[in-house]
């Protein structure tokens, strides 16, 4: 039988595709994949928007930016994981260790239930992703059908230096600018997917660690000072968290604010606009893809916090007013850092939690309402 692992084998490929495992064998050729792939399209969609913005309309510059801004995105993703591999590895081996080390003072099953959790919720994650790309062909090529005398356009706007309106290089083109897109989308998920695997694994491990301390005396000295280890243990590693996942969950929830804004300023005047389904429906389950990937890094946060604030239950209830006091001494610094939390930030300059999800989501709207009065 394997040993149980919370590490979700959709995020391992996923990191393999990024060339982000640690020791992943062909790592500089998937790097320099990349970094080709992405040059090449995000020059070709930004010269786009250049030179097309003065006889484009606003709904037309918000729908050309509010696709660009992904891909851009998943461009931070990577260097931030390619300059941070050794974190990374530490991070992912740190998980494995644990696994197997605290599987034997797992007498609730605990960590097999958070497996299976991080197993459904990444492959949900990575699904939805994927599934905004395949309903955004679907939109772009009914809106042609709609309306047959418009000329042929790409998938992706982009200013290529040669001619694709005609048979097979439109067609070439399509299934590359498919690829390209959908491969992106499954990178910029994956990373969405590992931060909620790695929360929901040192959530389990405090969990394990809380009920096996609540199971024993508080006067046993070597489990009072195994809790005490163990909480140091997990503080180095949401540490490491923080230091990984701060800058990406910074530029993740700067350009989710405005791929918020730009697409809901687009369904608003797609439900008002006769034949608009097809944009509509392209337009929707990216909008839900968005929104779920900013409050997967708010939760994250949130969640870390409300961990923290267990332990600090757990150790008031060693009783450690009626211990010696050499004991006692032992668990205030475990009570007083509990209190304050683990951090997980924006950019290291603000905590992440549930109202700043609902910041986001209130910020968008304004700036919708901004958009729709320039309209």
């Amino acid at each position: 039988m394997a040993p149980i692992n919370t590490i979700s084998r959709s995020v391992k490929y996923g990191l393999h595709y990024a060339a982000s495992w640690p020791g992943a064998p062909l790592s500089v050729l998937c790097k320099l994949f990349w970094m080709i792939v992405l040059g090449v399209g995000q020059t070709h969609q930004y010269n786009y928007i250049i030179k097309h913005y003065k006889v484009q309309t606003l709904i037309e510059i918000i729908d050309n930016i509010s696709i660009c801004l992904p891909f851009s995105l998943v461009c931070i993703k990577l260097v931030i994981a390619w300059t941070h591999q050794g974190l990374l590895h530490s991070i992912l081996s740190t998980m494995e260790e644990e696994c197997q080390t605290y599987a034997v003072m797992d007498t609730n099953n605990l960590i097999s239930k958070t497996a299976h959790w991080c197993y459904r919720l990444t492959n949900i994650i990575i699904s939805t992703t994927i599934a905004s790309t395949v309903f955004y062909v679907i939109g772009v090529f009914t809106s042609e059908g709609v309306n047959a005398t418009a000329p042929r356009e790409l998938l992706l706007k982009m200013d290529l230096p040669f001619d694709t309106s005609k048979s097979p290089t439109f067609e070439l083109v399509i299934i590359v600018q498919y690829f390209y897109q959908a491969s992106s989308a499954f990178i910029f998920a994956v990373f969405t997917g590992l931060l909620l695997m790695i929360v929901l694994h040192i959530g389990c491990q405090i969990d394990v660690m809380c009920q096996t301390s609540s199971a024993i005396s508080y006067k046993n000295e070597k489990q009072l000072k195994f809790f005490i280890s163990r909480h140091q243990e997990i503080i180095l590693f949401a540490e490491k968290i923080e230091k990984f996942f701060t800058y990406i969950a910074l530029s993740q929830l700067i350009t989710n604010t405005l791929i918020i804004c730009c697409l809901g300023y687009l369904i608003v005047l797609i439900i008002h606009i006769e034949n608009g389904f097809p944009m509509f429906m392209k337009c929707v389950v990216f909008y839900i893809s968005v929104c779920s990937e900013a409050f997967v890094y708010c939760f994250a946060g949130e969640y870390l916090n409300i961990k923290s604030k267990l332990i600090a239950d757990t150790a008031y209830e060693f009783l450690w007013y009626d211990t010696h006091p050499s004991k006692s001494r032992l668990l205030i610094p475990v009570i007083l850092r509990s209190q304050r939390g683990f951090s997980f930030t924006l950019g290291k300059f603000a905590n992440l939690s549930m109202s700043t999800f609902a910041a986001i989501m209130k910020a968008s709207g304004s700036y919708i309402s901004v958009l729709l009065a320039m309209t």
